[in-house]
């Protein structure tokens, strides 16, 4: 386990609020209607078919956009962003840094298909995950401050626009 920096230490109060907001965030976006509810046209394939490398790989409308950070698997996006910010501010660790790296990955390939206007929002959301993989790129991350905050506000535009 990495021992945090004395500003790091700072960081992890602000870091705790922000994912605190984060879970609010959550439950606001799962006490309302299912983004992704389009008087049933539905953003989900039909009869249990499997998506296609083909799918995976087409653009996204606002429907499959707000469904990919809401609604889709067990646990959805918005949920893991929290639980993987929460998980860094705890202490860096091979396991924190393996799901901090998987998120990144995983908003990279949505940013790459989500309408333009949920780029931005995207890419503010990613701030933390690509700082926290630069630092770890050039064996600086005793001294990172994540910026939670972009995440909270790219969150609030995402869910805006759904």
């Amino acid at each position: 386990m990495v021992r945090p920096a004395p500003r790091a230490t700072r960081a992890r109060g602000a870091l705790a609020a922000a994912a605190l907001l984060l879970v609010v965030l959550a439950g606001c976006s799962a006490d309302g209607e299912d983004p992704a509810a389009d008087g049933g046209t539905g953003a989900t394939q039909s009869g249990g078919a499997t998506a296609t490398a083909d799918d995976r790989d087409a653009p996204l409308d606002v429907n499959e956009a707000c469904a990919a950070m809401y609604v889709k698997g067990d646990k959805t996006l918005e949920e893991r962003i929290g639980t993987a910010l929460v998980g860094a501010s705890d202490g860096l660790d091979a396991a924190a840094a393996d799901q901090m790296h998987a998120i990144a990955v995983e908003l990279g390939r949505l940013e790459s298909h989500v309408p333009e206007e949920f780029q931005g929002p995207v890419q503010k959301v990613r701030v933390p995950f690509l700082q926290l993989q630069k630092s770890l790129d050039d064996g600086t991350q005793e001294q990172i401050e994540l910026d939670v905050a972009s995440t909270v506000e790219g969150l609030k535009e995402y869910q805006a626009l759904c």
